[in-house]
């Protein structure tokens, strides 16, 4: 079966404005989610950069519509980007600056070609920002609020994929040509349109289960505010700043700060078998426990989907052992309690500020890779980390 450049290019629009209008209402329905605004912009424009080329597809003469193509697809993978930091509550000042150069160079690539620069009149410069953009994508989803979250790891194939594909294309563009047969055959319109389909009905189901994870099963953790209520547990980069001045006061006077990491790591399986209220009811029992039994003066951070941490200055290892297996058992009282529910498994692990370990990072990610490995233990229930 041979496909022409303008059946594609329909077939592509379809896709891409059927998702996006999915997407787009699903994020009308939620409430103060930024994350699937930026997002939902992201796909505004794509369904533009959509309609441009399927316009020029059939009118070549419309040389303008390439211009908005190149600068809607580039300003797509833009605001994913924004959405990503956004969704680790990073900035995106510069962010956003770095986007909209992308975003006009793309556009004025084509301005300066003009109308005789044919389909291909500025694709190197297009080319340039849709690897780098969704590189820097790539690399947000691997760390923040998203470390932990098992699915963001879907949305970081998404983004690695169309850049490392679009810095390949601009590497044969270069090279060959886009008249060449390598080019049309392996890179050209119709191979690039069915990449494009693939990622964006992954990364519209992936973007929708992570909302759902950060929204709904994880909560809005945030600080308080007027008109907010604080549920006592810290959004991650908040547990991980004070969790670093407490380190850093500790080190001066020659004590030690252990972090404790709580795992449930399977609720999303609970979620798939029992239902979402069933999880949300074995979440906050968990929550509950451990903030009724850890230390009054300790900060309890959110650690990602399956995970909560917290922080207390303690006397020696042994002292740190045994706040964790009191956290362990205060945690299987509080699920047991919890009315016609699966007890799901529970890692907790131990970290300490010492000599190779002192910053707030390398705790908490210590600390979450021993309960990973208590959560698989027949020996102990608490693993210190080493």
């Amino acid at each position: 079966m041979e496909l022409d450049i303008a059946t594609v290019s329909v077939m592509t629009a379809i896709v891409v404005i059927t998702a996006g209008i999915l997407f787009i209402v699903e994020t009308t329905l939620r409430e103060e989610d930024a994350v699937g605004r930026i997002w939902s912009i992201a796909l505004l424009a794509g369904i533009l950069a959509s309609v441009s080329y399927a316009v020029w597809s059939f009118a070549p003469q419309t040389w303008g519509a390439v211009a908005v193509g190149n600068a809607a697809f580039v300003a797509s993978s833009g605001f994913m980007w924004l959405g990503c930091r956004r969704f680790s509550n990073r900035a995106v000042g510069w962010a956003e600056t770095a986007v909209i150069v992308f975003t006009f160079a793309a556009a004025a690539a084509v301005v300066v070609r003009g109308p005789d620069g044919g389909g291909w009149a500025g694709a190197e410069v297009m080319f340039i920002g849709l690897a780098v953009l969704p590189g820097a994508a790539a690399w947000e989803t691997l760390r923040g609020s998203f470390t932990g979250i098992r699915t963001s790891i879907a949305l970081a194939v998404v983004f690695g994929v169309q850049s490392l594909y679009y810095l390949v294309r601009l590497l044969v563009l270069l090279t060959a040509g886009p008249e060449s047969e390598t080019f049309t055959v392996w890179w050209g319109t119709i191979p690039t349109s069915v990449l494009t389909i693939v990622l964006t009905i992954v990364f519209v189901v992936t973007a929708s289960v992570l909302r759902a994870e950060r929204a709904g099963l994880r909560g809005r953790r945030r600080l308080a505010a007027h008109g907010i209520a604080f549920t006592g547990v810290l959004e991650p980069i908040w547990f991980e700043r004070f969790l670093a001045d407490a380190v850093e006061r500790a080190d001066s006077r020659d004590e030690t700060v252990a972090v404790i990491s709580t795992r449930i790591d399977d609720l999303a399986l609970v979620t798939t078998a029992f239902g979402a209220s069933e999880a949300e009811n074995l979440r906050t029992a968990w929550h509950d426990a451990v903030r009724l039994h850890a230390p009054t003066q300790t900060w309890i951070g959110d650690d990602g989907a399956g995970g909560l941490a917290l922080s207390a200055v303690v006397e020696s290892e042994a002292d740190a052992r045994r706040l964790g297996a009191t956290l362990h058992r205060a945690i299987y009282d509080g699920l047991s309690g919890v009315e016609a529910s699966v007890i799901p498994v529970l890692g907790v692990g131990v970290a300490l500020s010492d000599g190779t370990r002192k910053d707030a990072r390398s705790l908490i990610d210590a600390a979450r890779t021993a309960a990973a490995e208590a959560a698989i233990s027949d020996d102990t229930s608490v693993v210190v980390a080493r």
